[in-house]
């Protein structure tokens, strides 16, 4: 269970609060930690979890946040993890953009510090307990628009094709973004963070937006031996789709291919928050 460092450091990739690369290293740095990751098969990734033992402050990540699209942002830090090596955990409620935290502890009532998991273990289901006035209420929503963005990024990754083994075997890359006439390099936060998943002869592209209040343009740096010059990645996913879209993806959308000074690059747009697959 990647329960140290792993949470922390996705929070703030996705957060805008640290620069990529911060993240990026759990899976590129020497040592067994990131062999682990990049192996896929024996890390499970985890956002949110049922005590935080490794956190000193216990807050879902969903919880305490500025971000104005917060439901599209919960489910792209999700997606980040779907679109990595590794065995993702999702947390119950994090699909319903849970919100819960011990900053709602009321010490006039109760002085000390005691008990702070229950905050983040919030009632689900509707049943006859239920804690902070959730009794009788039922909270599972499968139109809720953070499952929806989570469902269609899982449904790519447990694909029995190419696409779906390449998201869920693939090797990781980081791969070097370029915008306002800037150099290509792995930019700091706030800006487009995008990696790529490699498995033989295919390529899966992510690009995640990191401000949580205004769009990005970015041109990403893609496999210049995978993808000739003119060729066209097909659009997987988009977080701002619309609900039926993100059921059942449209399958005309593409991007296009362009090689400049030996570097082969997508270009893509993104509105606060947003996530982009293409394959």
């Amino acid at each position: 269970l990647d329960l140290a460092q792993y949470p922390t450091r996705l929070a703030d990739l996705v957060k805008g609060i640290r620069p990529p690369n911060v993240f990026f290293a759990l899976y590129t740095q020497p040592g067994l930690g990131a062999t682990y990751r990049q192996l896929g098969r024996y890390a499970v990734s985890v956002l949110d979890d049922h005590d935080m033992s490794s956190r000193a402050y216990k807050a879902r990540f969903a919880a305490e946040t500025r971000a104005p699209n917060l439901a599209a942002q919960t489910a792209h830090a999700v997606g980040v993890q779907l679109t990595l090596p590794g065995i993702p955990a999702i947390y119950y409620g994090t699909e319903q953009a849970f919100d819960g935290s011990e900053a709602y502890h009321d010490y006039d009532v109760e002085p000390r510090r005691f008990a702070e998991d229950r905050y983040i273990r919030e009632a689900m289901f509707g049943g006859d307990f239920g804690a902070f006035a959730s009794q009788g209420c039922h909270f599972f929503n499968p139109d809720h628009p953070t499952y929806l963005r989570i469902a269609a990024i899982a449904r790519l990754r447990s694909r029995a094709d190419q696409i779906g083994r390449t998201l869920r075997r693939g090797h990781f890359y980081a791969r070097d973004t370029a915008f306002d006439e800037r150099p290509f390099g792995l930019h700091g936060p706030g800006e487009i963070a995008a990696w790529s998943q490699v498995l033989f002869d295919t390529e899966l592209v992510m690009a995640l937006n990191t401000h949580i209040a205004e769009s990005r343009r970015a041109e990403i740096t893609v496999d210049a031996n995978l993808h000739p010059d003119g060729s066209m990645l097909r659009v997987l996913y988009r977080g701002d789709w619309s609900d039926d879209e993100l059921r059942n993806p449209p399958a005309g959308q593409t991007v296009t291919v362009r090689h400049h000074n030996g570097r082969a690059t997508v270009a893509v747009s993104l509105p606060p928050s947003g996530m982009a697959i293409f394959g």
